[in-house]
């Protein structure tokens, strides 16, 4: 991904951002407003961004925790601005976690994830008139992938495939990289590499297990042009990263607060629902061994 060297958290802050309420914040003197206690970054990868992290800062400040957030244009921006202490916390992609967690020495924190963020798995799937059947028959045929910064769709499905002992230079590569990833959000790439598979582009193309499931059942007539091949062992995806200099109880409060949240509450529904999640869970770095071990290999 190319580095845009802004971020667009001031014009965002201004322009966007909802008037403070007394019952947001914690009451402080002469109307003055205290410094928030913790800094969250995130990508501004829609407008959903804005109502996902006000929403956030208001549930934790009307717990007693105050909160302010930052938009950056790319997780490039958001690893480096979470290194350099600009951030206390990152809502991170997995290949963003890993990348803070190799610049930290190895001693970054998971915080807390979405419920669908644990036990993520990829699927290869192929046109059936492809003629793949299995692993075996993949050589010499086109794979679609991916942003080349999507652990699901490129990096992750590659390591796997390589560890069955597939000859990657057997492939004929499809890299949507660039064409897809034109926000700053390279989770969405799965629904462009099925739209150009439907669309004839290449034999096979690697998206999320829950696109899968989704496609079967909501648009059985297309997903019955394909056929799952393969699916990579589980592994984590999105995580809120905390930064090696983040005070442990500030990032126990935070994870704590995260995890309360209802979707049945009208304060913190919206923000679950954008999320696609229905419970926030504690996180751990268990679920991204394989993704460094992949980047190790690179």
């Amino acid at each position: 991904m190319t580095i845009r060297r802004f971020a667009l958290a001031p014009l965002l802050t201004l322009l966007l951002a909802p008037a403070v309420t007394a019952a947001d914040e914690p009451s402080v003197g002469r109307g003055d407003r205290p410094r928030p206690v913790l800094r969250i970054g995130a990508v501004a990868y829609s407008p959903d961004a804005v109502t996902i992290f006000e929403g956030i800062r208001r549930h934790c400040g009307r717990h007693g925790l105050p909160v302010d957030y930052v938009l950056y244009s790319n997780y490039d921006a958001l690893v480096e601005a979470l290194h350099a202490g600009h951030v206390d916390i990152a809502w991170n992609t997995p290949l963003a976690h890993a990348r803070y967690h190799l610049k930290a020495g190895g001693k970054s924190r998971t915080l807390v994830m979405r419920d669908v963020d644990c036990g993520f798995r990829s699927v290869l799937v192929a046109r059936k008139d492809a003629g793949i059947g299995s692993l075996g028959q993949l050589g010499g045929k086109s794979l679609i992938l991916g942003s080349n910064d999507a652990a699901e769709a490129t990096v992750l499905p590659l390591y796997y495939l390589k560890r069955e002992g597939i000859d990657l230079g057997g492939l004929k590569v499809v890299s949507l990289d660039g064409e897809v990833d034109l926000e700053g959000n390279p989770c969405s790439g799965e629904r462009h590499v099925l739209r150009r598979l439907l669309d004839g582009r290449g034999d096979a193309g690697v998206i999320g297990e829950r696109l899968w499931e989704h496609l079967k059942k909501e648009r059985p007539k297309e997903a019955d042009r394909l056929v799952g091949v393969w699916t990579t062992p589980p592994f984590s995806h999105c995580v809120f990263t905390a930064s090696t200099q983040l005070d442990e109880g500030l990032g126990r409060r935070f994870t704590e607060l995260m995890k309360a949240m209802d979707p049945a509450d009208p304060q913190t529904c919206d923000v679950m629902r954008l999320e696609g999640t229905k419970r926030w869970v504690a996180g751990g770095q268990d679920g991204f061994r394989d993704l460094l071990k992949a980047l190790g290999d690179r």
